[in-house]
């Protein structure tokens, strides 16, 4: 097993340091995401890394435009009658104090080559154009210190962002990040990356615009008054219309096949002074997330899987030539539909009539009008659901499906925006809900399209491979731009490890 060396473990802070205490509650959607994994990534580059007396003085300057990050995340004070972002639940950041926990930074050293841990971007696609990557060491790269609110209790003292420099032993690097995802999804995780990469080389441009950090923006966009008593039942009811899961955290523990290893989070969602009297509060609408559908003892696989420029037109064309198709499904529509129908057939439910989904994680950024900048700093995401029965979402045609999927998102207008954010602000608990599902009948994707993840360059060089942090979990699909030495699109995809083999399989008996 891979193994890395501890050479230094510091905390970094903005230079020169705040010295006024700023208190900043998060918005409606960084408050859902609290149960969320960190966002996170791995950089590996072939040539050797900055000289420390370039790297983290580039790093501290580029955390002068996000002083908020070296702050303590934590919970907001509960206040009846206060605001939305008083309520049970509803995270903030503080900065700008002594006890400021700062950014961790982690230099360490790995026995093994850059070789022998990935191959390069040429030799990812040569078999089949699949890499079959279960054994990445991910683990190694990444600062084993958790985050702030890892557990839903626990923030004091300790950071909201780690990152970890790992030197290699034929003399390449990585770079690893993490960061609560209360505090950046992918694309606010990126503004950051492109603005350091750029001040490490000595250049003021960097190809995203500069940070804007205001969680009360993207509140402004929730529709009616959200600082009231109670909700508006017309807005409420619009929000609840819109396919967004409601699995019940609170509810699932008693399901005889909910894991035990959860309980202890579940319970960490509910108000201190609600204990056993939650069947007597006016809880929203919730539905029991199908638990005996995950079995979380089998063994997952890990695989990239490479799409050319050419096959993913190749597989629009084909669906908007299918009967009855929508004429404006997008390459990525069709991509993920004859992803999730291959994912279907290994899963064996090419005979089923029972419901399967496709949980796709979408930004609201350009789902509000006007729209948020892409350089909002925040969690603006929320995730929305495809159904099919397992039969009509294993067909080997994606035309129907990527239509399906193009209708679902298209509901998404300014105007359900702003009630889904009415709803949430008045969740009692936002993270009791999760608008996703795993295992056998659900797939979670996410897409990192357009972030520029291959164009972070410290010092001259690309990396050989970009790694995105994501759950082990069965169903777990996440999709970048491949590296620009070989264009196209990568799939990186976590599944049953039987149900892989069949995929592969498959995927091999197709080129």
């Amino acid at each position: 097993m891979s193994n890395a060396t501890l050479l230094q473990k510091s905390r970094l802070f903005p230079s020169p340091r705040l010295t006024a205490q700023v208190s900043t509650p998060l918005s409606i959607l960084d408050a859902t995401v609290a149960r969320f994994p960190p966002t996170g990534a791995v950089w590996l580059f072939c040539a050797p890394r900055p000289l420390d007396t370039i790297l983290q003085p580039s790093f501290v300057a580029t955390l002068n435009s996000f002083p908020q990050w070296a702050g303590q995340l934590q919970w907001s004070l509960v206040r009846d009658g206060g605001l939305h972002t008083e309520r049970f639940g509803r995270p903030m950041l503080v900065h700008g104090c002594d006890s400021d926990p700062g950014v961790e930074w982690v230099i360490s050293k790995a026995a093994e080559t850059l070789d022998s841990i990935v191959p390069s971007a040429l030799e990812r696609v040569v078999e089949k154009a699949t890499w079959i990557s279960t054994d990445f060491p991910e683990r190694i790269f990444l600062s084993d210190t958790p985050l702030a609110l890892h557990n839903l209790v626990d923030y004091a003292g300790l950071p909201g962002m780690s990152v970890q420099i790992t030197d290699f032993a034929c003399g390449g690097y990585a770079i690893a990040v993490k960061i609560a995802h209360p505090l950046a999804d992918a694309q606010a995780l990126m503004v950051f990356m492109h603005q350091w990469a750029a001040t490490c080389r000595g250049s003021a441009k960097s190809p995203m615009d500069p940070p804007i950090f205001n969680p009360g923006l993207l509140d402004s966009y929730a529709a009616g008054n959200i600082d009231g008593d109670s909700a508006d039942v017309a807005l409420v009811n619009t929000a609840r219309l819109l396919p967004l899961h409601r699995f019940d955290w609170w509810n699932d523990a008693k399901d005889p096949a909910f894991p035990s290893f959860l309980a202890p989070t579940g319970e960490n969602l509910k108000p201190p002074l609600l204990g056993e009297n939650s069947k007597s509060l006016p809880l929203s609408p919730s539905t029991s997330a199908p638990w005996t559908t995950w079995d979380l003892t089998r063994p997952v696989s890990h695989a990239m899987l490479h799409f050319t420029e050419e096959q993913i037109s190749n597989l629009r064309a084909i669906a908007r030539e299918s009967p009855g198709c929508r004429p404006n499904i997008s390459r990525l529509d069709a991509l993920l539909a004859h992803i999730w129908s291959s994912i279907n057939r290994a899963r064996n439910h090419s005979d089923s009539a029972c419901d399967v989904f496709l949980n796709v994680t979408l930004s609201a950024r350009t789902r509000v009008q006007p729209p948020l900048s892409d350089s909002f700093i925040g969690s603006p995401i929320f995730l929305t659901h495809i159904r099919a029965s397992g039969r009509e979402a294993s067909a080997l045609c994606p035309g129907p499906t990527a239509s399906l999927i193009r209708e679902t998102l298209t509901l998404f207008t300014p105007e359900k925006i702003g009630a889904m954010l009415h709803d949430a602000a008045y969740e009692m608990s936002p993270q009791r809900l999760w608008q996703a599902f795993l295992g056998d009948r659900h797939t979670i994707v996410t897409s990192w399209l357009r972030l520029n993840v291959y164009d972070i360059d410290f010092s001259g060089s690309i990396p050989r491979y970009v790694h995105a942090v994501m759950p082990k979990m069965d169903g777990c699909v996440q999709v970048m731009d491949s590296s620009h030495e070989i264009g196209g699109v990568d799939i990186t995809l976590y599944l049953d490890s039987l149900a892989m083999a069949r995929l592969i399989q498959e995927r091999e008996n197709s080129f």
